[in-house]
């Protein structure tokens, strides 16, 4: 009787343990297949994500110019007038940076020779602003123009050179020392939807010029002019009577008295004023 029993349970285990083998392998197998798929699922998606960061990074860098230097100079003849440019060295095109024409005195000429103070100082003035997404950029304006109707032109072209280009920001800036105050305002009225703001620095202004048609065209450009009381070369009373011409024809201008100082103390001088009210 004990030796039936015994076989029954033999027989009994020898039938289960083959079932119970083919579950566990077949559950091992599941596992496995449920673990690979997770790692694949995974795999995916760290590949999906690093494809998407390189297509970010590419998308970045298409939007880059990138000169691999602080600042580029560039001396182009343009229609015969020979120009200075200052490129900032990496230019992110969403956002263009902002053109500011400089106009020079009448003792000064732009040139190429690098080692003339005035050149010295458009290159101070080129690095500085380049540094805050600013082209500078100034032509030699047919010389002693007194703001005739060729240095008008020179700045259009210059303007249009530097767009050609580098496609900056539809309006500019504009920057005038003494003389170069006249061709400034002469290129303002003329083509007052290209600018935007005017900084004028000890300038040549002809207030007499003046009248309500043509402050109506400058109406909503920033003015800011800085000129020194113990001028003798243009005289500070001068800029006086303008502002308070224009003022009275309804265009304010923001006015700096410098105290003390004469005209050769106002222009490299207040470049940091001048960007600081470019930024502004």
């Amino acid at each position: 009787m004990n030796i039936e029993i015994n076989n029954r349970k033999k027989r009994i285990i020898l039938y289960i343990l083959p079932i119970f083998v083919l579950l566990i392998l077949t559950l091992s197998i599941r596992y496995y297949r449920i673990s690979k798929e997770k790692e694949s699922e995974t795999d995916i998606y760290e590949n999906s994500k690093k494809v998407e960061e390189s297509v970010e990074e590419d998308d970045e860098e298409r939007y880059i110019i990138d000169s691999g230097q602080d600042f580029t100079e560039l001396f182009p003849i343009i229609d015969e007038q020979q120009a200075y440019i200052v490129v900032p060295g990496r230019i992110d095109t969403r956002k263009p940076p902002t053109v500011v024409i400089y106009s020079h005195g009448s003792n000064t000429s732009v040139t190429q020779n690098m080692q003339d103070q005035f050149m010295k100082d458009m290159r101070e003035y080129g690095i500085l602003f380049s540094k805050h997404n600013y082209i500078f950029a100034a032509s030699n304006q047919h010389g002693v123009n007194w703001g005739n109707s060729a240095s008008v032109e020179d700045t259009l072209k210059l303007k249009e050179y530097i767009d050609e280009i580098y496609h900056p920001s539809e309006k500019i800036y504009l920057l005038g020392f003494s003389m170069g105050g006249l061709p400034t305002m002469n290129f303002t009225t003329t083509f007052p939807e290209l600018v935007s703001k005017i900084a004028l620095l000890a300038p040549t202004t002809k207030s007499a010029e003046w009248n309500r048609e043509r402050v109506e065209k400058i109406m909503d450009i920033d003015i800011k002019i800085w000129h020194g009381n113990k001028d003798v070369n243009v005289p500070y009373s001068y800029t006086l009577s303008f502002v308070n011409k224009l003022e009275g024809l309804g265009k304010e201008i923001d006015f700096v008295t410098v105290e003390g100082k004469g005209h050769f103390d106002i222009d490299t001088e207040y470049m940091d004023e001048v960007l600081e009210f470019f930024n502004s």
